[in-house]
């Protein structure tokens, strides 16, 4: 009995002891250590903490004061050297420690207690900071110094782990430099955000240490204004690329002097994933239209914005800054200044697209202007384009100035003073003319600043217009604009091309074969939104080559069919030398399509006639388009006339085909002084269903007597 009871005992001690040393294993690996909230009162917020300090002072925390809150940045990463900050509902602060590695004490999501009595605030650059006393190392530069490691358990008393904080969502309008601005040492979140083209190639610090923090650029495409993330080269990141998506950038907001900035934690901070600002797709917007948009205060461009003209400025000889140009729509149409993020590529007669969505539509010194616009939102559609520049009296700028700013104007029979060089009297030039004087302005900068003035009238100066504040004034792009000496006949400078169609020798015939590299000729566009009494909205013509069967709606390049078959493939179509000019409709274009031809005029001329071939090119496309070719008169018509046209006018209806149609004009387009307008158009909606076709012309022929 004995034996069996001793037995019996041993077993259940050795039962007992294994189910003790299991669930002992198990607490230990499977419950992660509790930290209990340490037993102090909180008795003031970080928000009433920091109203005690006075801008540059050094103030002693005398009371029994005891702050709590969540650590929202550490050093795990590098990017906060001897530093954490806290943030409650009221605030947060910078807490200055002397210490390495403090995220193995003091990582972020921990809630912290620290008793203030004994401790100092200071700011460093208006950003407020809690630390351990005064650094008077250098007598005329007093700084806080951190809280010595001995000290640490002493006034920072260790809470729960694993809070969470939520950034705050902010726009850039609500960050201030304001000393007592809450947002200051908080976590935040702004969207929609990426960084300027600028940067875009960069690392997010310099891992060779030559330079200890390095800024960036951060813009918005939904808001004005920019923000600077500052990171710190001895980060962990250092050596990674920037992202160049659009997205959220999370981080800790803070100042120094008169600069906002923001301090990421780790790259995870910066979620660029998304296409960047004005890469989506955009609908044309007219420059007047996107003119009238501004009242009186800076106003954000809608996104799927863009815009088209013809490049008025001349980069070349310096007399703009290398970020701006002046872009016009066309004769006679409105312009508007666009400012770059970055200095730009374009050339005096380049036709370009801009990607506007989201910019700024702001003045500066008076001037309207599309402000911090990507380099790569911009996109050359053709070079060696001609603006006309109006003719009007001084008289007449100073009166229309605002309708007229930033478009080419010609004055007449002008005299020029001081004499002398163009940079004289600070670069501005007084113009005369029998009806007043206005101001020229030339910079200092310009190429052609030391070349002497015309001591005599000239017979045109040409100019963009603009203003300085309340000065309004032209500025010249290059000597050219300067015309030699007046006649003082009072009919100004022989205007340079119109950029219409000049008939010069019967026929006259466009194949197109060069439009990669030339773009559209000369007084041919293409617009959308035709109808019997609207010209049209000027549209966009890629001049890339373009496969027939590609959905994409716009105006292409696309290969003839004449020599082709239906089942040519794309590399039969790009090895095309006979092209075509084309369009693929949509939805969205279903009809007001339109190839445009602007002749000068037909003075001395009669019976004109055309002939061009009309190509239906995807035979995978059952919908049918219907053409129209219709004629005007005048500078800017207001109503089109159809003509005859003899030949098939229809495309699409599964079809491949190339079509050669004839027209003649009635005597009405005869020995006309004035402007010509033909237009080949779809004006009606297609019919039937499924996609609507790729169409094109090709060998287009303008006869005459």
């Amino acid at each position: 009995m004995k034996l069996r009871n001793q037995y019996f005992f041993t077993a259940v001690t050795a039962i007992t002891l294994t189910v003790i040393t299991i669930i002992s294993c198990n607490k230990k690996f499977d419950q992660p250590p509790t930290f209990e909230e340490p037993n102090v009162t909180v008795n003031c917020t970080i928000k009433a903490l920091k109203a005690r300090h006075i801008k540059d002072n050094f103030e002693q925390i005398i009371g029994d004061t005891i702050i709590s809150g969540i650590i929202v940045a550490d050093d795990r990463s590098g990017n906060f050297y001897k530093s954490i900050v806290i943030q409650d509902a009221s605030g947060g602060i910078t807490v200055r420690l002397d210490g390495t590695s403090l995220f193995v004490n003091y990582p972020v999501g921990r809630r912290i207690y620290i008793k203030c009595k004994g401790l100092y605030l200071g700011d460093y650059g208006g950003l407020i900071q809690l630390g351990g006393g005064i650094d008077l190392s250098d007598p005329t530069r007093p700084s806080l110094d951190p809280l010595a490691s001995s000290l640490f358990d002493k006034y920072v008393l260790k809470g729960s782990l694993g809070n969470a904080v939520t950034p705050r969502p902010v726009i850039f309008s609500q960050l201030t430099t304001n000393i007592q601005d809450t947002l200051q040492s908080t976590l935040i979140s702004i969207a929609n955000t990426e960084f300027s083209v600028g940067d875009t190639a960069k690392t997010f610090a310099d891992p060779t240490i030559a330079t200890s923090a390095v800024n960036f650029t951060i813009r918005s495409c939904t808001a004005t204004g920019s923000v600077v993330l500052r990171n710190s080269s001895y980060s962990a990141f250092a050596g990674i690329n920037v992202p160049n998506g659009n997205g959220t950038l999370t981080g800790i907001y803070n100042i120094f002097g008169s600069t906002k900035q923001i301090q990421i934690r780790d790259t995870a901070d910066v979620k660029f994933t998304g296409a960047r600002c004005g890469s989506g797709p955009a609908s044309l917007m007219n420059i007047s239209t996107l003119r009238a948009l501004h009242t009186s205060s800076s106003v954000t461009i809608p996104n799927g914005t863009k815009i088209t003209g013809v490049v008025i400025s001349d980069r070349s000889t310096a007399n703009l800054v290398d970020q701006n140009l002046v872009l016009q729509q066309g004769n006679a149409l409105s312009g508007i200044v666009v400012r770059f993020a970055d200095a730009h590529r374009f050339n005096l007669g380049d036709s370009i697209e801009i990607n506007v969505s989201n910019e700024s539509l702001e003045e500066f010194a008076g001037v309207l202007q599309v402000n911090g616009v990507d380099t790569t939102a911009a996109v050359r559609l053709a070079t060696n384009k001609t603006i006309t520049p109006r003719i009007a009296t001084i008289a007449a700028i100073n009166t229309n100035s605002e309708i007229w700013e930033s478009t080419l104007v010609s004055i007449a029979d002008a005299t020029l003073s001081p004499t002398g060089a163009w940079n004289a009297n600070s670069g501005n030039t007084t113009v005369t003319d029998a009806t007043g004087n206005l101001i020229c302005f030339s910079r200092n900068s310009a190429t052609f600043a030391n070349t002497v003035k015309p001591a005599t009238a000239v017979a045109f100066i040409n100019g963009v217009v603009g203003q300085f504040n309340t000065t309004k004034q032209i500025q010249i792009r290059n000597l050219s604009d300067v015309g030699g000496p007046s006649t003082g006949g009072g009919t100004g400078p022989t205007p340079p091309p119109s950029g219409g169609i000049a008939l010069t020798t019967s026929p006259l015939v466009y194949n197109f074969n060069n439009i990669e590299t030339s773009g559209l000729p000369n007084g041919i566009s293409v617009k959308t939104g035709a109808t019997a009494s609207v010209t049209g909205t000027v549209g966009t013509f890629v001049s890339t080559k373009a496969v027939w069967n590609n959905v994409t709606a716009g105006f292409k390049n696309f290969a003839s069919a004449t020599g082709l078959t239906s089942t040519a493939d794309q590399a039969a179509q790009d090895a095309a030398t006979n092209r075509a000019i084309g369009v693929r409709q949509t939805s969205g274009t279903d009809m007001g399509v339109s190839f445009v031809f602007e002749i000068d005029n037909t003075t001395g001329k009669s019976n004109l006639g055309l002939a061009f071939k009309l190509q239906s090119l995807d035979a995978s496309s059952p919908r049918t388009a219907t053409w129209t070719v219709d004629y005007a008169t005048g500078t800017a018509p207001t109503t089109f006339t159809p003509a005859t046209a003899s030949g098939t006018v229809t495309t699409g209806n599964s079809s491949f085909s190339n079509n050669t149609v004839n027209v003649n004009f009635p005597a009405a387009l005869n020995n006309v002084s004035n402007k010509v307008w033909i237009r080949i158009s779809i004006l009606s909606a297609t019919t039937g269903s499924g996609n609507r076709p790729s169409s094109a012309i090709d060998d287009v022929t303008f006869t005459w007597n």
